[in-house]
């Protein structure tokens, strides 16, 4: 799992200062502008148990902004979030979900900027990140980033053909990590920080962290380049994509060496590094009345490339690391996984859904140490519900469990909203993660109480 380095933060928060700045610039006197919503939010986060790996987290105040959507014929969008943490080292997370510029003309629109792709629609439920990268200001959070670049969409009767290009990569880049007097920290109340210590010869040592010299422009000067196929017909439709992109994290390699003369401590080197995925599926949809299903095919291929345009050094990024202390060795897995859902919607009442995914694919990835994860997910159902009292009233919970390895994960809201100016809610979230193997292992003493108070303008 590769993590965001403070070196690297600092030009994505220039990248994307100046990306608002032109957005907003652009979007004087815009119609869309006048109809924007902002939302001011106060969480108060409590944990319900101690967990070993706890990070700095703790209650924050939020802004949320979004236009409304982009239909004139030249129009804009933007949405996204800010967060002020009340710890002791207060701080901020953000993201920009999506910032763009579009075109419409009769059957043909050229979007300019960072937009959510809706290629793979059963990805969102799962937070897979493989296509559009994942917002992450929680643990199980669904919320998406788009992905950065220019954008046709041509409508030829009932196809749709979608064409992506790209010469610019901003990954993911919640949740965050900083490097301070040798130590690794975050302001995310889940994150899967590396060790701080190790044992050489029966004795404990601790770890200190460094950052490795780096060029920026390999990191940001990365091409992107996807197709997305759809046939619709009245109740549903049939789509195939295929894209050729960076992994949306940062791969972090990394090399050590025991400074037994001068620290007595392990000096790790961290090392930030991109790596390209090809990624590719089908889908196919349709409604019956209320009921919408939609089955899916996903590939993940770590390894592929394509073309000289597109070559990649990837000399840092397979880098492996082996000494006595521990072992540091990046893998380049191929996934695929099925998909499946059924959503029964009905509008401002009660709202069904039944999801599951299977991973087809051979994979022996397992957590190690170091800026590594494996899958989320081996064969797991998802069910929810969200029902409506009334129109200011409604409850909502999530159930996902994981057949193979019983993985229970239970996200449960209720919420009061006072004629959408002004809201209420409670919200409990928890983990049962018994296989030392799983994703979910590390956070599983991470349940939470959060209540939340909200003004919308």
């Amino acid at each position: 799992m590769g993590h965001e380095i403070l070196g690297v933060r600092v030009l994505y928060n220039r990248y994307f200062l100046h990306t608002l700045l032109y957005v907003i610039t652009f979007s004087l006197g815009n119609s869309s502008l006048q109809a924007a919503t902002t939302e001011l939010t106060y969480e108060k986060f409590h944990r319900l148990n101690k967990p070993i790996y706890r990070s700095e987290s703790g209650d924050w105040l939020g802004l949320s902004y979004d236009t409304a959507p982009a239909t004139k014929e030249l129009d804009v969008f933007l949405s996204g979030d800010v967060r002020f943490y009340f710890q002791d080292n207060s701080s901020f997370n953000y993201s920009v979900q999506e910032a763009y510029a579009v075109y419409h003309y009769d059957d043909l629109s050229l979007t300019v900027g960072r937009k959510i792709l809706d290629w793979n629609t059963n990805e969102k439920y799962w937070s897979l990140g493989y296509l559009n990268a994942l917002q992450s200001f929680t643990l199980l959070s669904t919320e998406e980033e788009g992905v950065t670049g220019i954008i046709l969409n041509k409508q030829f009767g009932n196809f749709n053909f979608e064409l992506l290009g790209s010469y610019l990569f901003v990954p993911q880049i919640n949740p965050s990590i900083d490097f301070k007097n040798g130590e690794v920290h975050s302001r995310s109340e889940w994150v899967r920080l590396p060790p701080k210590k190790t044992v050489i010869s029966g004795l404990e040592v601790p770890i200190k962290y460094e950052v490795a010299d780096y060029q920026i422009e390999k990191i940001v000067l990365n091409r992107s380049l996807g197709a997305n196929l759809r046939y619709s017909w009245n109740n549903g439709g049939i789509s195939a994509f295929a894209i050729y992109k960076p992994e949306n994290k940062l791969r972090i390699n990394a090399s050590a060496y025991y400074d037994n003369l001068n620290t007595g401590k392990v000096i790790v080197k961290a090392d930030p590094t991109i790596n390209h995925h090809a990624y590719y599926g089908a889908q196919l949809y349709h409604s019956f009345g209320d009921i919408k299903a939609r089955g899916g095919l996903s590939y993940i291929d770590p390894n592929a490339k394509l073309g000289k345009d597109f070559l990649v050094d990837l000399s840092n990024a397979r880098k492996t690391f082996n000494s006595e202390y521990f072992n540091i060795n990046p893998r380049y897995d191929k996934e695929a996984y099925v998909t499946g859902s059924l959503v029964y919607d009905k509008h401002r009442k009660y709202k069904l859904s039944l999801n599951y995914i299977h991973l087809i694919s051979s994979n022996i990835r397992g957590n190690d140490d170091f800026f590594s994860d494996t899958v989320k997910w081996k064969s797991t159902f998802g069910g929810g519900i969200q029902y409506f009292f009334n129109d200011s009233f409604d409850a909502a919970v999530d159930l996902k469990y994981d057949i193979i390895r019983e993985d229970n994960i239970v996200k449960g809201e209720v919420k009061y909203n006072y004629q959408q100016k002004a809201y209420i809610a409670l919200g409990l979230e928890i983990l049962k993660a018994p296989d030392v193997n799983s994703y979910w292992s590390y956070y599983r003493t991470s349940d939470t109480l959060y209540s939340t108070i909200g003004l919308i303008f």
